[in-house]
């Protein structure tokens, strides 16, 4: 039988824009050479690279009953995964403006739309009845932040589930009420899935992953897994445990959901019995292979692969 997922999350629009190495001056036009629309937010690209394994997944997440919203739930039931989206009757749906080029780290654009108003009473009551739950883009959800979460966690791990957690970045830029309140939720989290700039605000260790993952794995109890781009990643566990794992040489063509793909391909693994070394190479593998597909045909559905509604 199949290992079960749940993801709740961001879904919404993303519009990738390439390249934009900075915004022209006020009353000017920048001409850029590629844009492209796809169905973006942390929770879908994850829920979509799982589609690549032999998980079965259940998409959580908040649309509007507008044209976008349609748009995406037709997208994602091609793949079984529209069907547990809850839908803000006369609300926005939500988008991203994702500016990337090759001399710099991606920016992004985000306007939350229904997301500002999602909160616990719009999940379903069976969301933790998997045996793996990742809650990612906390941020962009701000009616679910510190008690929901920590109830969704909690309500997981008590049912028998691992717990995954990925905040994405802070848009309040990590103030100290913010790094508090993660610590809080961090002891229900069994793998907190932050990339190097998240881990060092969060953590207070600035220049260093490694320090600011053990810092955080304290905190946890747990793994912290930090995210390291095109170095791979770095693993903190219990006991002192460190991993460190490579990621594998490719031509970028599009890295918006890296991050995301890292985390499908990391669950999938531990999910389906892999070792943690195992674990880890098979979310840098993944990652890789994703992000060097063009957007618009960058999800491959495994053999066998399904949703779980």
């Amino acid at each position: 039988m199949s290992p079960s997922v749940t993801v709740i999350g961001g879904v919404q629009v993303d519009v990738v824009i390439v390249p934009v190495g900075e915004l022209p001056p006020q009353g000017q036009t920048l001409l850029v050479d590629e844009m492209s629309m796809r169905v973006g937010g942390a929770a879908a690209n994850a829920a979509l690279a799982f589609a690549e394994t032999a998980a079965t997944v259940r998409l959580m997440g908040c649309v509007g009953d507008d044209h976008l919203g349609n748009w995406l739930i037709e997208v994602l039931g091609e793949l079984g995964l529209g069907g547990e989206l809850h839908v803000v009757t006369g609300g926005p749906t939500g988008l991203t403006v994702a500016c990337e080029a090759p001399e710099r780290d991606r920016t992004f654009l985000t306007y939350l739309g229904v997301n500002a108003g999602w909160d616990l009473s719009m999940i379903p009551a069976d969301a933790g009845s998997s045996e793996s739950l990742l809650v990612c883009d906390y941020f962009l959800a701000p009616a679910l932040r510190g008690a929901p979460t920590r109830e969704l966690l909690a309500g997981a791990r008590e049912r028998g589930g691992r717990t995954y957690f990925d905040t994405a970045w802070d848009p309040a830029d990590w103030p100290e009420a913010t790094r508090r309140e993660l610590l809080d939720l961090l002891p229900h989290v069994d793998v907190f899935l932050p990339n190097e700039a998240e881990a060092e605000a969060a953590s207070g260790e600035h220049g260093s992953p490694e320090r600011a993952a053990r810092a955080l794995q304290a905190a946890s109890g747990g793994w912290v897994v930090v995210k390291l781009g095109a170095r791979g990643c770095f693993a903190a566990g219990p006991e002192g445990a460190e991993l460190r794992a490579a990621a594998p040489t490719v031509e970028i063509v599009d890295s918006t959901g890296a991050g995301d793909a890292f985390n499908a391909g990391l669950i999938a693994a531990l999910a389906e019995g892999g070792s943690w070394p195992e674990a880890l190479q098979a979310a840098t593998g993944l990652a890789s292979q994703i992000i060097a597909r063009p957007s618009g045909g960058r999800h491959r559905a495994a053999p066998g692969a399904r949703s779980g509604h």
